[in-house]
């Protein structure tokens, strides 16, 4: 079998960049096409040597949808790290990959996800055993995902063109994905990127009730381990097993309570950037309090989930937990 050519967007990202470098390491045959913003300044050989030798860049962002659409179309596998918040870059490889299934051959997409999409809207701040527990190995669970969740309309968009057969989906849901110092990125995510915006708008890391709501999170080398997975089986030259539904993964490496999370955010803010985070412990507030829109629900809510499937398919924790992770993950952050 000839080896696949696989194009990953969001390359130079959080997940992307490992990603590529550990993509390109398992398998050097394979034609690895990165997708990125701009070179930043370094020469084109530079930045295909920083992510692990791949052998093509493209450069564009994520509104084009014709060059994303005619990208996917000629590559096998397109693995998508760099957005999960919106649906046109989604719907741009599905068209692209939906063109390369009428000439022939039929595509696979790898999306990246982001478990945001389950938590339980509480504004108490305290641990609900009420609350869902989603599991992977219930479809039900996974039909119920829709336009309205955090990640909805992406998520929505690729379990349908997979229910179709058109083309092979597989969605791997991390939640809030930490880790970045182990693998040598420049970037923290996400997840820390929203939780340290607040703080620094409100002067304080906040936590409500008594803090004992639980966040599920994912270590970035164990997502990415599990995406070289995940994409070694999208290579395979047999059909997809199951259906789009029984594709989709969660994961989790471990969880932690929010005042717990808060304390430790708290110490290494201010370790960081007195100035900025002039506290150096986490303030109990109301749910009001806990920072502005959709992001306060985070910090109030419980986000429950079990991914049975995605072990059995190979997703194997092994990362250090968020809280021994963080001093080294937010190291000179704000110099």
């Amino acid at each position: 079998m000839a080896a696949p050519s696989v194009l990953i967007l969001g390359a130079t990202g959080f997940i992307g960049a490992p990603l590529s470098r550990l993509l390109k390491n398992e398998h050097p045959d394979w034609s690895v096409t990165a997708y990125v913003r701009s070179v930043k300044g370094a020469t084109e050989d530079a930045l295909k040597a920083t992510l692990g030798g791949v052998d093509h860049l493209e450069v564009g962002d994520f509104s084009e949808f014709d060059k994303i659409k005619h990208l996917s179309a000629q590559h096998d596998i397109v693995i998508n790290s760099g957005n999960s918040a919106t649906a046109e870059p989604v719907a741009a490889i599905i068209a692209g990959l939906r063109e390369r299934k009428a000439h022939g051959s039929k595509g696979k997409l790898i999306h990246i996800s982001g478990a945001g999409n389950f938590i339980d809207f509480g504004t108490s701040g305290n641990f609900n055993p009420s609350s869902k527990v989603w599991n992977d190995d219930n479809e039900d669970d996974i039909k119920h995902i829709n336009n309205d969740m955090f990640n909805g309309r992406s998520d929505v968009a690729v379990l349908e063109a997979g229910a179709t057969g058109d083309i092979d989906t597989y969605i791997a849901c991390p939640s809030v994905v930490y880790g970045g110092s182990s693998t040598g990125s420049s970037g923290v995510g996400v997840g820390y990127s929203l939780i340290t915006g607040n703080a620094k708008s409100l002067g304080y890391v906040p936590y409500a009730g008594d803090g004992t709501a639980i966040l599920s999170t994912t270590h970035v080398s164990d997502l990415v381990d599990f995406l070289v997975t995940i994409t070694n089986r999208a290579a395979a030259p047999q059909e997809a097993e199951g259906t789009a539904y029984s594709r989709y993964y969660l994961l989790e490496t471990g969880r932690v309570q929010w005042k717990a999370l808060a304390t430790e955010f708290a110490r290494v803010l201010h370790r960081e950037d007195p100035t900025a985070f002039p506290a150096s412990t986490p303030r109990n507030v109301t749910h009001e309090e806990a920072g502005e829109g959709a992001l306060r629900y985070l910090i109030t809510s419980n986000m429950l989930l079990e991914g049975p499937r995605a072990r059995r398919a190979g997703f194997e924790p092994k990362g250090k937990s968020i809280l021994e992770q963080m001093s080294d993950d937010l190291k000179g952050m704000f110099i």
